[in-house]
């Protein structure tokens, strides 16, 4: 056998390494980033990508109707037991007992809750516990600087500068801009709250601090959700949560920058909601946590109502799969307590 020329051989090795390096680089572009609160193991996050903004729809002008006044911190429920306040609406054995048999096989940190806006009606499940907020504290966190931007005390085209010390690797549209790329206040909540931009959020919490969002926690009654200076994020419970969406329901009645931001949410990419009732318009924040994932909103269908489910196995697809299912048995019981409501 002939031996090949030196340049030949050179050659062939300057290929293999290219080769070798391009198909690295393949593999690296192709991983998928993960959510600043979720486990290092691979997540499978093809269902959260394929959604869209579809069924998206602009939030009528509610300037005739009055903000509603349900003392959601001072209802009362019983742990461990599917409650029901504010009405003598009972659900059927059946639709009772099928969420029951959801709810043992989910595990004791388990939660849902739903209040009617039309009359306060409201069923809940283990409506305090305490949970890692993840992406959802972008909702109440936006709501303070869209109240504040109402007020007058900030201004939406301000424009903040993306710098390294913001950088998150997790969800978001952000992270790929050059560092020293300007966004305005306005943009940066809408990335916050529609791609769910963790650095859009980092930065508004940067700029605007921890007091006055605290002190509008404070004034509606939350016991959770309080941030500090050094941790944008914190931690929920379905009654604080419900306690906020109550006030972005009225802050849209009240104010036209209300509107503005009702219609932001309902564009979100991660909506629980419309998987389960693609044709039913809704505004919400996901969070995809390590130990939770928790999804919160309002559904408006013939009875608007407030949505949260949480689901405990928290950081893999599993817990995705959970919160379809408590959003489903919340669909079952509004349309129950539609039957209900036209047979009284």
């Amino acid at each position: 056998m002939k031996k090949l020329p030196i340049i030949t051989i050179c050659l062939l090795v300057i290929i293999s390494i290219t080769l070798g390096i391009t198909t690295i680089t393949s593999k690296l572009s192709q991983a998928t980033p993960l959510d600043c609160n979720t486990p290092t193991k691979e997540i499978n996050t093809s269902d959260f990508d394929s959604l869209n903004f579809m069924n998206s729809f602009d939030v009528s002008d509610f300037s005739e109707m009055k903000p509603n006044t349900i003392d959601i911190p001072s209802l009362q429920y019983t742990e461990n037991v599917i409650s029901i306040s504010n009405s003598n609406f009972k659900l059927s054995d059946s639709l009772l007992t099928d969420i029951y048999n959801t709810l043992n096989t989910y595990g004791a940190a388990t939660s849902f809750y739903l209040i009617s806006l039309d009359d306060g009606m409201s069923i809940g499940y283990n409506v305090d516990r305490k949970y890692e907020t993840a992406s959802s504290i972008k909702a109440p966190y936006s709501l303070y600087i869209y109240e504040e931007i109402a007020k007058g005390n900030i201004d939406p085209n301000q424009e903040l500068i993306y710098e390294s010390k913001y950088y998150n690797k997790g969800t978001g549209i952000i992270k790929n801009s050059d560092f020293g790329t300007s966004y305005t206040i306005r943009d940066l909540v809408y990335y916050s709250l529609t791609e769910s931009d963790n650095i859009a959020h980092i930065m508004l919490h940067k700029t605007f601090g921890i007091k006055g969002y605290n002190e509008m926690l404070k004034n509606l009654g939350t016991k959770q959700l309080y941030l500090t200076a050094s941790n944008p994020w914190g931690y929920t419970s379905p009654r604080s949560a419900a306690i906020i969406w109550q006030e972005i329901y009225n802050f849209s009645i009240k104010e036209e920058e209300g509107i503005t931001f009702l219609n932001i949410l309902t564009n979100g990419k991660y909506n629980y909601f419309k998987e389960v009732m693609p044709s039913i318009p809704s505004a919400s924040k996901a969070g995809f946590a390590s130990r939770d994932v928790v999804q919160t909103g309002i559904v408006f269908g013939d009875h608007p109502y407030i949505a949260i489910a949480v689901a405990n196995k928290g950081g893999n697809i599993g817990a995705y799969t959970q919160v379809l299912k408590l959003v489903n048995h919340m669909n079952d019981i509004m349309n129950e307590y539609d039957e209900y409501l036209k047979a009284n």
